[in-house]
């Protein structure tokens, strides 16, 4: 099997977990291969042979009837038993190959998030984890697995003619390393592109169609949903036409397998019957021969379908490594001393997320002691929810230091330093589950007690308890069921099972209306009475109760104080509020 690029050679080694069940398959499979090329052999031979005997009552009365008879029953019993086992072990040891590609694949994709996967829409990394992932079955259970069993099934039944006739033993073995060999590369070249835009038609047919459902509300506001659609009927179109081509390429290389195998079953005959002819050979013996060669090319069959579709897997693989080669735009050492206070620094912070685009951090010092609560206000697009990025590590600063406790951050290992922080932004994802689950991811070791705690601390207990299934309703699609005060306030009770020391609070009033917006921050504001916060906000709601406000502009501190100085003697400040005065 070439791989000249080498694509397929990392997923080759993800077998080696489970070699024992690979050479179970390889060898339940060569069992039911050999069983069937035995039992239609020795069929043909008994057929053959019972035919001749009759020709005189004395030969008939000699003719063994038990031992062939005993023999095919032998061979139909294994070659279906065979089969049914080698069914069950290979497609078990195709899933959980699947299962290690999903697990490697999403291990390697994570540290990728996200800084790296910011260049791939949504249903791209999901076609890739899904349809290109299975794309990769074709390796093992299509190729490799029939590939062995064909050469280990054309050596045997060579062997065998061997003895009999060594013409038509090379006739079948040439027959099928043509069958097993030439019309799967001729297979595999014709199918090099097609295979290439079938891998790529299903990926753009997924991708729209994803993107159509998340944004089914926008397209229909604004009348774009037939647009969308024909967008989508035209990948369609285009898969079908590319599953056509690889539809002829496959019928194509069936015809050309029947003929080979009716070519080489005549060429075993026609050799043959001259040996009979000149008593070198028994004529029953050719029969067994005949109907050996024909049951061979069972074992062949499936070959030049696979290698048709080779390129459709190496194009998925390429997909995959095209992510998995990726450098982290962050690593984390593997462990770390926990750090000697929860002080913030960011000490001459300089950072872009892009080289082609402009500094969004510009020597930008600030400074936030432990239990002290600040706020950071400005304009959108002024750098501050960068901050927050940073600090969890999204990404890393271009210049400059992030100090935690003294400690920089890059020093920290993963897990302390997500332990150290609780976010709450307007992004907070709810996961299709219960209130339950989405809870515990936060606390994965808490009881309903502890649920029940959180969601009081967050003022969501009476909402839930007044729910039908209450812990255990399940909340829909990114918290579809709830409202926006609802689904905000169990992100806040999400972050109060976290119990960190510090809590990032990143726009958690956004899209509220003004009476929500004062409740939720009235919580965050006593939830996080001892704790170091930050908040990032382009709205002066209740900053009074902050301990420090900083403006940020162009990337920089222009101006910092209380509420009350700021308001009394700021430029800036003042000029942000005004919006939101009565």
């Amino acid at each position: 099997m070439a791989d000249p690029k080498g694509l397929l050679t990392p997923f080759l080694h993800l077998l080696r977990p489970h070699r024992a069940w690979v050479v179970l398959g390889l060898l339940l499979a060569c069992l039911a291969g050999a069983a069937g090329i035995a039992l239609l052999g020795l069929a043909g031979w008994f057929i053959s042979a019972a035919a001749l005997a009759g020709l005189s009552p004395l030969t008939a009365h000699l003719f063994n009837l038990w031992y062939p008879s005993v023999g095919i029953r032998i061979f139909a019993i294994s070659r279906t038993a065979g089969r049914y086992a080698e069914r069950v072990v290979n497609h078990d040891v195709t899933f959980r190959i699947l299962e290690s590609l999903r697990t490697w694949f999403y291990l390697r994709l994570e540290p990728l998030a996200p800084a790296r996967l910011g260049a791939y829409r949504s249903g791209d990394i999901l076609n890739r984890i899904v349809a290109d992932i299975d794309a990769l079955d074709n390796l093992y259970i299509r190729v490799l697995t029939p590939g062995l069993v064909a050469l280990v099934m054309a050596l045997l039944v060579t062997a065998l003619f061997w003895r009999f006739d060594r013409a038509a033993a090379l006739a079948l073995f040439s027959g099928m390393a043509a069958a097993g060999f030439f019309l799967p590369m001729v297979a595999s070249r014709a199918g090099r592109a097609p295979g290439r835009d079938l891998a790529r038609h299903s990926a753009w047919l997924r991708i729209h169609t994803v993107e159509g459902l998340q944004g089914l509300a926008e397209l229909l506001v604004f009348n774009a949903a037939e647009r969308h659609l024909r967008k989508i009927e035209k990948c369609q179109e285009a898969l079908i036409r590319t599953q056509a081509r690889m539809s002829h390429i496959s019928g194509a290389t069936s015809a050309g397998l029947t003929l080979l195998s009716g070519a080489t079953v005549g060429t075993v005959l026609f050799l043959g019957a001259g040996r009979v002819e000149h008593g070198q050979l028994d004529g029953a013996i050719l029969a067994m021969m005949a109907f050996a060669a024909l049951a061979a090319f069972e074992v062949v069959w499936s070959l030049p379908t696979a290698f048709q579709y080779l390129s459709r897997t190496r194009e998925a693989s390429r997909r995959l490594t095209e992510i998995i080669e990726q450098v982290p735009a962050v690593t984390f050492p593997s462990r770390s001393a926990s750090p000697a206070n929860h002080d913030i620094v960011f000490e001459g912070v300089t950072f872009r997320y892009d080289r082609q685009t402009p500094d969004v951090l510009t020597n930008f010092t600030l400074r936030i002691d432990q239990g002290e609560r600040v706020a950071v206000m400005g304009a959108t697009g002024a750098g501050k929810s960068t901050l927050v990025n940073l600090l969890v590590r999204f990404w890393d600063v271009d210049a400059g230091h992030i100090l935690v406790g003294g400690q920089d951050i890059r020093t920290l290992s993963e897990a302390r330093l997500r332990r150290g922080m609780a976010v709450v932004s307007q992004q907070s994802h709810l996961f299709n589950a219960t209130l339950r689950d989405n809870l515990r991811l936060a606390g994965p070791d808490a009881d309903d007690d502890r649920l029940w705690e959180a969601l009081g601390k967050a003022r969501l207990d009476r909402f839930v308890s007044a729910l039908p299934r209450g812990l255990d309703t399940w909340i829909g699609e990114a918290g579809h069921h709830l409202s926006g005060g609802e689904a905000r306030r169990m992100a806040i009770a999400q972050a109060v099972l976290q119990n960190a020391p510090v809590w990032l609070l990143d726009e958690p009033t956004e899209g509220l209306d003004r009476v929500t917006e004062q409740q939720v921050m009235a919580t965050l504001y006593d939830l996080t009475a001892h704790h170091t916060m930050l908040l990032i906000t382009h709205r002066p709601v209740d900053l009074h109760r902050m301990d420090r406000i900083a403006i940020l502009e162009n990337g920089r501190i222009v101006e910092e104080g209380h509420h009350d100085a700021l308001l009394a003697n700021g430029t800036y400040y003042p000029r942000l509020c005004m919006p939101f005065r009565p």
